[in-house]
Parts: structure tokens; C-alpha cells; sequence
């Protein structure tokens, strides 16, 4: 199975999406087809067997709309033969996404088309690189944001243009109904009868085929397929005002005297007003995609590169791994690897949310996309292009915004039937009013019928779920939340219980001392680490860690002895300083000074003992020390109406001190890695919605089995293929944003579909008649506003996600 994306351009609401989706669904081969209507793209998965690109390409350009294909060139280096030339075609062929590669050996160029949604222009020169040969573009192809933008500059055009033509015609339409001395004006100037008439239906035939043509050549190609979408709705509702008044003046006589009207003021005002309600929707929609947007911009679209000895400027297409990349000062990392040389400060906030620069010196890891604060840095790329880190944030940010969530699943069974329900409606009224309506019938049967036609709004249907899923993801992204899907969302929101991993997540996950009973303790510790120094035991690392936070001086050890599972034993400025267990100090005759072994075992960590020539000079408490922000996250959860619960594989008593220290009262305690899926599964049949936190490494089993998995992680390993949710940032805080972030995007949502069920559900009657026996009626102008507001308002609803703020235990 080969996944792609693909780009859709023409897509106006639900009815579209639906459309497309269908018709690739249908296609042999296909097994799987989500088309997104707020990203306008298309996410299919199929078997290259059955079915190639092309026929997907086709399948969307029949049903209506423009698949987004981009074409470049590519100068390819150290050909020799045609060999050369099949071996650089079939490496670019074999890329999903790569519609067409053809490879010139005489011209030394590659020309190819391809899906850019799929496939970018780094990774096909990264794929001629991987097969032997140099490659780097002719001319740099067309950026998905500069598609964007020109669209919107196009559409703004004829957004003023639909006006300003639109408005004479309202005034000529207007002024000559309602004034009588203006009627009486342009009368006596007029040169022949219903001069001012033909004037306005020229302006008109100008507006509907200038601006209005967007939508009129896809509206009558969905009728085409039997699939009518909102483009239908405004085509059909304008085209009859246009038609009707065109044939009151070409032919009156086919009329009587009281339904001789003219409706080209509804006609083009109407296409002006839905026209720029698409513009402020396609503004609004283009906030929506900033955090990816964001994201890319901190890619870096060049490198500086030592290679043989020089330094060479190249495109971040062209760097491989194991190249030397030279990183100045203030310059963004290029790719992920290695110090090789030099000594800075890197900004990793994009990453770990740190403010503070972390200091990078040889042998360091670092990552894409941050930033070089002072020195000259050395580094040796380990992965670039689409295997760096900050093009996993995105690939995943992308991924949760492209899928469909349950709640979507009301909307489009709507939608299916939404459209030609609302020709239907549109007919009924046109036909009633005709027949029952006061004289001249045709005038309110015709506004009643293009007032349906046009107030009806699937676009907001459409629009209500991805919409906030594209904000919400997008915000949790820049807070250090990565969503896997957009289905994790929803099932985030819901979930009552939540099941915490204790070493790693609830706890640092490793040992440090937290507790020193000596009556000189800076001494013990001085002995403790100096006869720990020679010993590679993580007790001993935590020693000689809390020694090196004191800045003490560790004298030097010899005659050093260790004994496993016991203790350890040296000579230190000539005396012997053992330091190991309480049961085995009194093996060694040791002198316990008031120190009772059982009294040692109540802590919840371990005591290691210090004697020096026999006598006990104190002990040392060592456990796994909880992150600071544990307890405020517990509290805090259950504020959040939410059972916590503490799973871990240690000991029952060493569990109870630490649950008891945060405050949680369901311990799972000395529980195998294998079986905390057990646990998840327990809840799971009690009727609980369980989400699994934990750190990623122990508790896949776990995180796949919890209704939502979360992963802590560090920013520089982000990949959880477990987990639903990943929390870059490596604060437990992360949990507390995510259920937050989950929950208002789900109001949202709700709230989304609520204003656009209703919306249409109130006006769709108003606009058919059902409030004229009260003297309200929708005018067909009015009604395209509505709709064009309609939509704005659920994007602009989904926008207020934008201002989600991370949660922050108090100081």
C-alpha cells in the first residue's frame, strides 16, 4: 500500500469534499480516501497494483475540481550512459507522489511532474543523491504559500470588480422602484425603452460571467455527476434571475404586463456578496494553517558545507548525512547531528519550550531548526530532509489536521443529502408562491426561490469540524503537544480516567540523594563519593552527582572492592571508608550508633550507610526524586473532574511514599511492564475512558491499549509510535495542556455545528416564505450575505483556539 497527498483546488464546502471522497473511494485499488476541506487536500492510501497516480489525478479533475500538480526541472550530475539514465528515472519514479520523471542524458536534465502535497523538491533531489548522482534545480518551483496568496489576490480583483459593478445596478434597480422623481429622471433621459433595463443587464451578464464564473463552471459540473454543491446553489439561484430577466426584456410579450420584472440587481448583488464572503472565508481560512506555516519557517534552505576542505554554499536539498555542516552565529541549525567542533549556546525553544539557551560542545546532539547563539559550531548531519526532527513536528501536525474526526460523521451524512434537499425546497417554494401567491406571483415566487437557493450554506458544515481541528492541533503544536491524529482529540476530551506511569513521568526516573543523616554530612558525602568514584553502580551516579552539585572535593580511592548487591569498600586519605547497605554494615561489624535496620526500611528509597574505620559516620537517602510540577498536575487533574491513578513496577511501599508525597490514591504497584496493559484494560471494562501517560520507552503495550496514549518525550525524540499524543516539551504540564486543548477545541466544534445547523435550519424557511404572512421576507441579497457570514463566523469561531495557553504550575 503507497500513502499520498494530494492537493485540491475549486473544493467550496462539504458538498465537494464529500464528492471527491466518494469518487476516489469508488476506484479499484483504493483503500482508504479522507479528502479535508479546510487544507483542500486529499489523503489517499492504495495499491500501486491495481491502480497508478494518474487515475487518481483523473478521477478528481472529472468530478469538477483542479488535483494541485507541480512540474520541475532538476540538473542532474555525473551521468555517463543511458544506464545512468534509467537508474536516476526509476529512483525518482519509485517515490510516491512522482507522477511523471523523464531524464535527458544529452540535456543532463530531469523533468518531472508530481504531487508537491506528497512530495517536495528536496526529497526528489535527495533521491537522485541517495542513487549516486549530483542533482539541483534550474529554477525553484512554486511555492504552495505563493499559490495561496496569488488565489486570494485573484479573488480579492474580483471581488472589486463584482461590486463595483454591482452597485450601479442596485442603485438603477433601486432608485427607479422606490423614488419616483429618480424613476421620473432617468426616464426622460433614456434613448429608447428599458434603456436603463439592457443597462444593467449588461453590467450583470459582466459580473456573472467575469467574477461570477467561479462559480458557474464547477456548480454545472456537479450537476453533471448528479452531485450538486453550494457553487450549484449560487449558479442555479443567479443564472434563473439572470435568465428570467433576460427573457422579460428580449421577449415581454411572453409575459403578462405584471410579471414583465427585472431581477439583475439580485443576480449580481448576490454574486458580489457570496463572492466576498468566500474572500473573507479564504483569509480566515489561510490563519487557520499559520502554526504549520510557522513550523516551516524554520526549516533552513541552505547549508554551508566543508567539503573537501572548502566551504560551499548548497541548497538543504543537497546535504547528506555525514556531511560537515558549518553553523555561524545567530544562523538556524540546518538538519540534526552531531558536535564535532566548537562550544555554544542553542536556543531550543521551538523544541523543548526551554527559554534558556543549552549549551552545546563536542559530542552533543542537536537538532534542525534551532538556533546558534555565539560561536562557531561544526556538526556532522545524521538525518536531513524529511528525517529530521522538525520534519516529523510537522508531518505529524499535518497528519492530525488531515484526518476526519467521529463527530465530522453527522455532518457529512447531512451534507450527502443537504443540497439537492435544498433545490427541492427551492422548487416547492418557487411553485406555491406562483400559484397561491398575491399578484404578480412570478415576482415572489422567483425572490423566494433564489433566496433558498442562496442563503443555504453547506460550506459551514464543512467547515465546522476541520477548521478547529486545524487551530487546535496547530496551537497545542506550538505549546509542545503533538496529536498523532485528529481523532485523538475527540477521544481526549472524553476520557474520565488517567493512569500515570511513575518512573519518568511522575518522577525524574533517575536516582539522586534526597536525604543526608549525619551530624557533619558534607564529610559522609565527601567519603561517600570517593569510594563511589571507582564504582559504575546508578547509586553510586547519584552520589557523586549530589557531591559535584556541593562542589565538594573528592579525594582519590584505592584498594577498591566492590560487592554486588551489598556495598563497596576502599582506602581514602588512608583510612578505610566502606559505604553499601544497612544488613551488610553489621556483616561488617559496623557500629549502627542508634541506627536500627528496620527503622531504615520505612523511607521509600534506599539507605546506603558510610562507615569510616569501623564506626558509622551517618546515612544516605537515595530514591527517584518526583518532578517538581507532579503534585500541582495531580491536583489539578482532579479539578479537571478526572480519576489519577499511579502505575508502576515498584515496590508497594516505595509506591505509597511517593503517591502519598503527590496525592494520588490509586496505586497499581509492582506491575511488569507487559502487564500495565492489563490495568488499562481493567478500567476500560469498568466503563472508564482511560488515557495512559508514560514515558514512551517501557509503556507502548500500555499507550496502544488506553483509549488515548501520551508520551512524554524530549524534544528530539518525538516518534512515538504508540502513542496517540507526544509532549515535546518533557514537562508532566503537557497533560494538563492537552486535556485543556482537547476539551475547547470540542466546545468549539460543537459549538461550530450547532451555529451551522441552525443557521440554515432558520433561514432556509425564511428564505422559502414560511414568514411572509407576518410581512418578513429574506431578499436574495440579504440571504448571500448571510451565507457568505455564515462561514466567516465558524472560521472566526475556531480562530478564538489560537489563544489556548499552556498550563503552568504556580510558583
Amino acid at each position: 500500500m503507497v500513502d499520498v497527498e494530494i492537493g485540491i483546488e475549486g473544493m467550496t464546502c462539504a458538498s465537494c469534499s464529500s464528492r471527491v471522497e466518494r469518487t476516489l473511494s469508488r476506484l479499484p485499488g483504493v483503500r482508504a480516501a479522507v479528502v479535508n476541506l479546510s487544507t483542500e487536500h486529499a489523503a489517499v492510501q492504495y495499491d500501486p497494483a491495481q491502480i497508478s497516480p494518474d487515475a487518481l489525478i483523473t478521477a478528481i479533475a472529472e468530478s469538477g475540481y483542479t488535483p494541485v500538480i507541480a512540474e520541475t526541472e532538476l540538473v542532474i550530475e555525473g551521468m555517463t550512459c543511458a544506464s545512468c539514465v534509467g537508474r536516476v528515472e526509476r529512483s525518482l519514479r519509485r517515490l510516491p507522489g512522482v507522477l511523471e520523471a523523464t531524464v535527458n542524458l544529452a540535456t543532463e536534465r530531469a523533468a518531472l511532474r508530481y504531487l508537491p502535497d506528497t512530495v517536495d523538491q528536496n526529497t526528489l533531489i535527495a533521491a537522485v543523491t541517495a542513487a549516486g548522482y549530483g542533482a539541483r534545480p534550474v529554477q525553484g518551483d512554486v511555492a504552495v504559500a505563493d499559490r495561496k496568496a496569488q488565489a486570494i489576490r485573484t479573488m480579492r480583483r474580483d471581488v472589486i470588480l463584482a461590486v463595483v459593478l454591482a452597485v450601479p445596478i442596485l442603485l438603477l434597480s433601486m432608485g427607479m422602484a422606490l423614488v419616483p422623481a429618480v424613476d421620473r429622471l432617468l426616464s426622460g433621459l433614456e434613448p429608447f425603452p428599458q434603456f436603463w433595463a439592457w443597462v444593467q443587464a449588461v453590467l450583470a451578464t459582466i459580473v456573472l460571467a467575469g467574477p461570477g464564473r467561479r462559480f458557474f463552471r464547477p456548480g454545472f459540473l456537479a450537476y453533471r455527476h448528479l452531485s450538486p454543491d453550494m457553487n450549484s446553489l449560487v449558479a442555479t439561484g443567479t443564472g434563473a434571475a439572470w435568465l428570467y430577466s433576460m427573457l422579460v426584456l428580449v421577449a415581454p410579450d411572453w409575459f403578462p404586463a405584471s410579471a414583465r420584472h427585472v431581477y439583475f440587481d439580485s443576480a449580481a448583488v448576490v454574486i458580489a456578496a457570496v463572492l466576498f464572503g468566500k474572500y473573507l472565508e479564504e483569509l480566515a481560512k489561510g490563519r487557520t494553517s499559520a502554526a504549520i506555516k510557522q513550523l516551516l519557517g524554520l526549516q533552513a534552505k541552505e547549508a554551508h558545507v566543508l567539503r573537501d576542505g572548502t566551504e560551499l554554499q548548497v541548497a538543504i536539498g543537497a546535504v547528506v548525512p555525514g556531511d560537515q555542516v558549518v553553523v555561524r552565529p545567530g544562523e538556524r541549525l540546518p538538519v540534526d547531528g552531531v558536535v564535532v567542533d566548537g562550544d555554544s549556546h542553542v536556543d531550543t525553544a521551538m523544541l523543548t519550550g526551554e527559554p534558556l539557551p543549552e549549551r552545546k560542545k563536542q559530542g552533543d546532539p542537536v537538532v534542525g531548526g534551532t538556533v546558534n547563539r555565539e560561536g562557531r559550531l561544526l556538526i556532522r548531519a545524521t538525518s536531513v530532509g524529511q528525517g529530521t526532527v522538525l520534519a516529523q513536528i510537522i508531518r505529524l501536525v499535518e497528519q492530525a489536521q488531515t484526518g476526519k474526526l467521529p463527530i465530522q460523521g453527522l455532518a457529512d451524512r447531512v451534507v450527502r443529502i443537504f443540497t439537492p434537499l435544498v433545490i427541492l425546497i427551492a422548487l416547492l417554494s418557487f411553485f406555491f408562491w406562483l400559484l397561491f401567491g398575491p399578484p404578480p406571483a412570478i415576482t415572489l415566487a422567483m425572490l423566494s426561490a433564489v433566496a433558498v437557493l442562496v442563503v443555504a450554506c453547506p460550506c459551514a458544515m464543512g467547515l465546522a469540524t476541520p477548521a478547529a481541528v486545524m487551530v487546535g492541533t496547530g496551537r497545542a503544536a506550538e505549546l509542545g503537544v503533538l496529536f498523532r491524529k485528529g481523532a485523538a482529540l475527540e477521544a481526549l476530551a472524553a476520557v474520565d480516567t488517567v493512569c500515570l506511569d511513575k518512573t519518568g513521568t511522575l518522577t525524574y526516573g533517575r536516582p539522586a540523594v534526597t536525604r543526608i543523616d549525619a551530624a557533619d554530612p558534607a564529610y559522609l558525602l565527601q567519603m561517600a563519593a570517593a569510594v563511589e568514584s571507582a564504582s559504575e553502580h546508578p547509586l553510586a551516579q547519584a552520589v557523586l552527582a549530589a557531591a559535584g552539585e556541593r562542589h565538594l572535593d573528592i579525594p582519590a580511592v584505592g584498594d577498591f572492592t566492590a560487592f554486588p548487591g551489598k556495598g563497596v569498600r576502599g582506602r581514602v586519605d588512608g583510612v578505610t571508608v566502606l559505604a553499601g547497605t544497612p544488613a551488610w554494615m553489621e556483616e561488617q561489624g559496623v557500629v549502627m550508633a542508634g541506627f536500627s535496620t528496620g527503622d531504615l526500611q520505612q523511607t521509600g528509597g534506599t539507605n546506603v550507610c558510610v562507615a569510616r574505620d569501623g564506626r558509622l559516620l551517618g546515612l544516605l537517602e537515595i530514591s527517584d526524586v518526583a518532578r517538581p510540577e507532579s503534585a500541582q498536575v495531580v491536583r489539578a487533574l482532579g479539578t479537571l473532574g478526572l480519576r489519577v491513578a499511579m502505575v508502576t513496577g515498584d515496590a508497594e511501599a516505595a509506591a505509597r511514599v511517593i503517591a502519598g508525597r503527590l496525592g494520588i490514591d490509586d496505586i497499581y504497584a509492582q506491575v511488569l511492564p507487559q502487564d500495565k496493559a492489563e490495568i488499562v484494560r481493567r478500567l476500560q471494562a469498568e466503563g472508564h475512558k482511560v488515557v495512559f501517560v508514560g514515558e514512551g520507552i517501557n509503556d507502548s503495550p500500555a499507550l496502544a491499549q488506553a483509549d488515548v496514549g501520551m508520551a512524554l518525550a524530549s524534544g528530539t525524540d518525538i516518534a512515538m509510535e504508540a502513542a496517540d499524543i507526544t509532549l515535546t516539551h518533557g514537562d508532566l504540564g503537557g497533560v494538563i495542556t492537552a486535556i485543556q486543548a482537547a476539551r475547547q477545541s470540542m466546545r468549539t466544534i460543537r459549538g461550530n455545528l450547532f451555529w451551522a445547523f441552525f443557521y440554515n435550519i432558520l433561514l432556509i424557511p425564511v428564505a422559502a416564505g414560511v414568514a411572509i404572512p407576518l410581512g418578513i421576507q429574506l431578499n436574495p441579497m440579504l440571504a448571500g450575505v448571510a451565507m457568505g457570514l455564515s462561514s466567516v463566523f465558524v472560521l472566526s469561531n475556531s480562530l478564538r483556539l489560537k489563544r489556548l495557553q499552556p498550563w503552568a504550575a504556580a510558583p
